[in-house]
């Protein structure tokens, strides 16, 4: 892995700071993470694209930009569209080179932040169609596919101050172009062996693009999620600090219900109020976005 400072980014291919979320292992907080700290760097003022890069789509799902909620009538997601069935192009047509739709650019599937009222930032969805991806980017070009978008993206004028990809959970081809797009990673974790266990996978194969793809690529921070106060917690978060500590900061999330009820309302921590305190979450992304502020020498705008 690269030998950059501590918690210090690497500029892509496009000149704006990217970072993708990742870890092999489901249910690591990876999701939330991607989305919450997109929502605290637009609460600094920066212009931020998130994109979904999950055929699970839940990042988009937990911005309400997917199925309603037939249990709850009164759920902001029931006003909101469903994006992930749309027949227009997608971002299968963007990544690969679809027979229905050639030549579809990022841009044009991208839903600026001020279509919707909740949204503090602009998001490039999934889409059901995903799912076909695992078969249809099946060459080493596919890899670069991200990177190319992106590219083509600043060309198109779209000036963004970050960019923040949530990966799938697993080792596949797209979770690599993402990878390879970004060149920074943030891990999220639950301190848990599983967790422990994915990190070594994913950190090998780090190391295989960097390698395969002469490229660095740097780590810029970790999220040890549903952190408990006992024992066992303690141990794995120990672990984390001996293996990552030295590169990037180490943030603890405590098991909380926040979140998960923002993401079931189809929003940010920072759009969602309800009777329990979100104070603990928010700063906790507040700092996450200061520290990647600090990672690209990027100062927070002021109003």
């Amino acid at each position: 892995m690269t030998e950059s400072p501590r918690g210090w980014g690497v500029a892509p291919s496009t000149g704006i700071p990217t970072i993708a979320f990742g870890n092999q292992k489901g249910g690591t907080g990876k999701t939330t993470a991607t989305i919450n700290s997109a929502a605290a760097l637009a609460t600094h003022g920066h212009n931020v694209l998130a994109i979904d890069m999950d055929p699970q789509a839940d990042m988009t799902k937990g911005l309400g930009l997917g199925p309603g909620d037939d249990n709850d009538p009164s759920s902001p997601k029931n006003d909101l569209p469903n994006t992930l069935i749309t027949d227009d192009a997608n971002l299968l047509d963007v990544l690969v080179d679809n027979p229905r739709t050639h030549d579809t650019s990022l841009s044009e599937i991208v839903i600026e932040a001020d279509e919707y009222d909740h949204l503090n930032f602009d998001l490039a969805p999934s889409h059901k169609d995903m799912g076909l991806a695992r078969d249809w980017m099946d060459d080493a070009n596919a890899r670069l596919s991200l990177k190319l978008a992106l590219e083509e993206l600043v060309e198109d004028g779209y000036d963004y101050d970050f960019i923040l990809i949530d990966c799938p959970p697993d080792l596949s081809v797209m979770t690599d172009a993402a990878f390879i797009a970004a060149q920074n990673v943030f891990l999220a974790a639950q301190t848990q062996a599983t967790s422990r266990d994915a990190l070594d996978d994913l950190w090998d194969q780090l190391e295989s693009i960097e390698d395969n793809q002469q490229i660095e690529i740097a780590i810029v921070g970790l999220l040890a999620n549903m952190y408990r106060d006992d024992g066992q917690s303690q141990k794995f978060l120990n672990a984390f600090d001996e293996s990552f500590a030295s590169m990037a900061p180490i943030f603890k999330l405590p098991m909380r219900v926040a979140i998960q009820r923002a993401w079931d309302n189809g929003r940010d921590i920072f759009e969602w109020e309800d009777a329990n305190d979100q104070g603990v979450e928010r700063d906790l992304f507040l700092e996450v976005a200061e520290t990647m502020e600090r990672a690209f020498d990027k100062a927070q705008v002021e109003a």
